[in-house]
């Protein structure tokens, strides 16, 4: 026998020997306290080192839904390295893109600033003012105090605004990184996934089912928000609204945080619409399209295109969407959903964790069978 194994043999028949003095119910509690301590520690050391963690997550978390772009590389006979340089490109492209959409919208907003924020000046401060009456707080000596100087905020915290776009611009090229060394290895992922557990076949065809899935779920979520972004800049374009482009956009992306961010959005836009738009009317029809599209695309044709397997309920969403919010920030809240699709499919088939599994149903979704048998 081989010391390793011996002594292996040895801790295990300590462990089992301690445990018999416990009742079971302490054993329970014991297993309970000890998987809790293990997760604080795990969310503390995420949160410690995030700036590596989330461009590693959202690489792995690419990668994955690359696989079958890969695999059709393949059946066509292009070469690994060709087909991961066309991917880095276009990814390389689509981020300049998008830098290029910021920065015109950046000059024209420099441009016309003083415009803007004499016609917030003019709006707001109104408000404001009645708005501190009312509570009470209305100064005759310090009129000053009641006027909202948006221009001097933007001075004031233009270099935090400047610290956060140069960390955002370095973890999108750490993210690049990343998914070129995920895409080089991407080929044994179903190796590494064969050694967990001896059998080897159904791992695989879990691990291949997962893939599906989410694969399903992110084409879902990117049409949806697509369709979004498309009918905002549209609706801020009819209205007169400055800057339907870069809205669009921001519409487009932030759909992909769940909840939070379509009502982000939608509530800014119309806050903007407030300063654009003169009529009331217009103001009132302006806000009504851009609720009326969230409802719509998001509320009621995002779950019919899910289907039963993505129906996540509410509470579970929003815990979801807390923990990796305090973890990883905004890129937490991105990710939320998707890791949440993905533990739940692992938890539906491991038959000790089904229970927990139909925690994150929604309330109409039947129990689902055991996808194992």
């Amino acid at each position: 026998m081989k010391i390793s194994d011996f002594l292996k043999k040895t801790v295990v028949l300590r462990f089992k020997s301690t445990l018999m003095v416990y009742p079971t119910k302490d054993i329970k509690i014991i297993k309970i306290s000890l998987i809790i301590i293990a997760s604080v520690v795990v969310m503390f050391v995420l949160r410690l080192f995030s700036f590596i963690f989330i461009p590693l997550f959202l690489a792995l978390f690419i990668a994955l839904l690359l696989l079958p772009l890969l695999d059709w590389f393949a059946r066509k006979k292009i070469p690994n390295w060709l087909g991961i340089v066309f991917i880095v490109l276009i990814s390389v492209i689509l981020i300049w893109v998008n830098v290029l959409i910021f920065q015109n919208t950046a000059s024209e907003l420099y441009a016309s600033k003083s415009e803007i924020m004499k016609s917030a000046n003019e709006k707001i401060n109104p408000l404001w003012a009645e708005f501190r009456q009312y509570m009470g707080l209305h100064s005759e000596t310090n009129q000053s105090s009641e006027i909202i100087d948006v221009e001097k905020w933007l001075n004031d915290n233009s270099r935090t605004l400047i610290n956060q776009l140069s960390t955002f611009v370095t973890g999108v090229f750490m993210t690049i990184f990343f998914l070129s060394l995920f895409l080089t290895g991407a080929n044994l992922f179903e190796v590494y996934i064969s050694k967990i557990s001896d059998d080897d076949k159904n791992i695989i065809q879990t691990f291949r089912n997962i893939i599906d899935t989410l694969n399903g779920f992110i084409k879902v979520k990117f049409l949806v928000s697509l369709l979004t972004g498309i009918l905002f800049g549209i609706i801020v374009m009819s209205f007169g609204v400055k800057f339907a482009l870069f809205w669009g956009v921001m519409a487009f992306l932030l759909n992909f945080v769940q909840l939070i961010g379509s009502f982000f959005i939608t509530t800014v836009l119309i806050l903007f619409g407030f300063v654009e738009i003169n009529s009331t009317g217009n103001l009132l029809l302006f806000g009504s399209l851009l609720i009326a599209t969230q409802v719509i695309v998001g509320g009621i044709m995002e779950p019919i295109l899910m289907g039963k397997s993505f129906k996540i309920n509410t509470i579970s969403i929003l815990i979801s969407l807390s923990i990796w919010g305090f973890v990883f920030g905004i890129a937490g809240l991105v990710l939320a959903i998707p890791i949440m699709v993905f533990l739940k499919m692992i938890l539906e088939r491991i038959p000790a964790t089904q229970r927990l599994a139909s925690l994150m149903n929604s309330v109409n979704e039947p129990k689902r069978k055991n996808p194992t048998k």
